[in-house]
């Protein structure tokens, strides 16, 4: 015979949970008249029992008590008889101080349960509470996180929001044009990116500080060296090798040799060592490289110093921590 799936929650397990004990929603009084009323109630109790609590748990309707059995399941292991006892005591009144939180927010979840259950399956009110489920559930707390960061205290006006939602049902007047409203949204999402990337770019900033003031320290002592050239962005160079071929364009592809170093001479990547020249386009690279190869003609070999804000910023890289002052010695080959 087929078997029939009679519920189904993703990636739920099917491990039974202590059920709330005090304050107990009321449910229908249990009649089992009728072998219908019978197949009804054991359908009932196997939806409840094939990881309902869990996923409860996972919306974060009620606290789980696994973790207090857990708890006590170890203490009870490593007790001798004279202690069990109170163990269990001890273990009951904690779930009972559990299953008393959970009480007022598991009896709200049944009163949702019974109006939902009790509406005709293409009742537009049972669309209405299924649609607005996934709103508050799912749109909403993503949208939220988007526009204000994660806990904020603002939030979306739902009053509002529902105002515009209705309003275009009912075909009304619109304060905001529908072909604005995307515009709207979009732009305050980027707003909000923009405003919450800046506050991340200050933390790093502090965090990094000793990083940074190290990189300007030997910046501004490189500078007095004889031969280094310090270009308007900070970008400072020596030249090795100067050659006689033609300067690449930001249109152009060039090959080169290199070999990159953090200021404390640790490398952190070198063509050179692996044999290999690279290969890229002008404006494939970091901002130091894309600056120096457009003043180095064909045969030239410079030692490039290249201050965070042209090279990697806040990025972190492994060996190249946020915010590092890089050495570069580089070989022009040629521009293909």
């Amino acid at each position: 015979m087929k078997s029939i799936k009679i519920f189904a929650l993703s990636a739920l397990a099917v491990m039974a949970v202590t059920m709330c004990s005090c304050n107990k929603a009321s449910a229908p009084r249990t009649n089992l008249r009728t072998s219908v009323d019978t197949t009804s109630y054991a359908y009932g109790v196997s939806l409840a029992d094939q990881g309902l609590m869990q996923y409860l748990e996972q919306l974060g309707v009620i606290q789980s008590t696994m973790s207090v059995e857990q708890e006590f399941q170890m203490k009870m292991m490593m007790a001798d008889s004279t202690q069990l006892v109170t163990l269990e005591k001890e273990k009951q009144a904690a779930l009972d101080a559990l299953n008393k939180e959970n009480a007022p927010r598991l009896n709200e979840f049944i009163r949702g349960l019974k109006t939902a259950v009790s509406l005709q399956a293409d009742s537009p009110y049972a669309s209405g509470l299924n649609v607005g489920s996934q709103i508050s559930q799912q749109m909403l707390p993503g949208l939220n996180e988007a526009l204000f960061g994660e806990n904020a205290t603002e939030s979306i006006n739902t009053n509002q929001m529902l105002a515009g939602l209705i309003g275009v049902l009912n075909n009304s007047n619109l304060a905001i044009d529908r072909t604005e409203a995307g515009a709207i949204i979009q732009r305050e999402i980027e707003r909000a990116e923009e405003v919450q990337a800046a506050r991340h770019e200050e933390e790093m900033r502090i965090q990094f500080e000793g990083v940074i003031a190290e990189g300007a320290a030997f910046l501004a002592e490189n500078a007095k060296r004889e031969g280094v050239v310090t270009l308007p962005s900070g970008l400072q160079y020596e030249v090795i090798r100067q050659g006689t071929g033609t300067t690449p364009t930001l249109n152009d592809r060039v090959t080169v040799h290199y070999h990159g170093t953090l200021i404390d001479g640790e490398v952190f990547d070198s063509s050179v060592v692996r044999g290999d020249p690279a290969t890229f386009g002008v404006t494939q690279v970091i901002s130091g490289w894309t600056e120096a190869l457009q003043l180095m003609p064909v045969g030239s070999k410079w030692k490039l110093f290249i201050p965070y804000d042209l090279a990697y910023g806040s990025q972190d890289r492994g060996v190249i921590r946020p915010y590092s002052t890089l050495i570069f010695e580089v070989e022009l080959l040629d521009i293909n």
